[in-house]
């Protein structure tokens, strides 16, 4: 019902109703193991996903983001996924929504980063400053979605460097924020090896956070197994000093 839908609250509660026709009862279990979320799932795999939100922003993206519900996983999901077809400054205060609203489990928050290129466009540096409130944030979500953006759209040369320092002095002691930093710098390493290894031994890494990166490292094909053995024995040397 999206070709000339007019978005309004009774049109969306209908398109809502058209969304469980799209379950799939096994993945809907498969997944509510995965996601640790205490939001009601129902049960559409992302590829379906993407491809409403496709249909959706080729009529009236900003009309639907109005009236979009936030009860069900995948609406927050589909939200962020719309929202990443607007315009760059249309776009910005669906950024913040979902980082500091909707942003509620680990899928949402990567779901959305990994959408964002074609909006980026022309855009990097700007959202680059902007992802800083973020990081700052009291909403361990919100700051793994600034970890995620970086990880994904700002491990580039001009850039690597302050993410390795907005990454390694961030102290959280939120699981999913911890692994964002360490799946970042595991993934720095890989393209970064030097600049990373510099960052590593210049600033304060927590020890959790410390294990959880060579954990990533070493589970890495981007990272050389003598570069794995390097940082198991960093870690030991770490762990026989604390």
């Amino acid at each position: 019902m999206t070709s000339n839908t007019i978005w309004e609250k009774n049109s969306y509660n209908t398109y809502q109703k058209q969304l469980f026709l799209s379950s799939d009862e096994k993945y809907k279990t498969f997944n509510e193991k995965l996601l640790v979320s205490s939001l009601p799932t129902i049960g559409i795999r992302l590829p379906v996903l993407r491809k409403k939100a496709s249909e959706i922003a080729k009529n009236d993206p900003a009309g639907f983001l109005e009236v979009c519900g936030s009860t069900y996983h995948e609406e927050r999901i589909l939200y962020a996924l719309v929202a990443a077809t607007l315009s760059y400054a249309d776009f910005l205060p669906h950024s913040d929504r979902v980082a500091e609203v909707l942003t509620e489990n680990w899928a949402i928050c990567d779901t959305f980063c990994n959408s964002l290129k074609k909006v980026l466009t022309g855009h990097k540096a700007d959202y680059f400053q902007h992802i800083t409130k973020y990081l700052s944030s009291q909403n361990p979500w919100a700051v793994r979605v600034g970890i995620v953006v970086m990880l994904f759209h700002y491990l580039e040369e001009d850039t690597i460097t302050e993410v390795l320092h907005r990454t390694c002095t961030l102290e959280s002691d939120f699981y999913y924020v911890q692994m964002a930093q360490a799946w970042l710098l595991a993934t720095a390493w890989g393209k970064h090896r030097e600049k990373t290894k510099e960052a590593l031994f210049t600033y304060p890494l927590s020890p959790i956070t410390f294990r959880r990166f060579v954990q990533k490292a070493r589970e890495s094909y981007r990272v050389s197994q003598e570069d794995k053995a390097y940082l198991k024995s960093l870690l030991s040397a770490k762990t026989n000093t604390t």
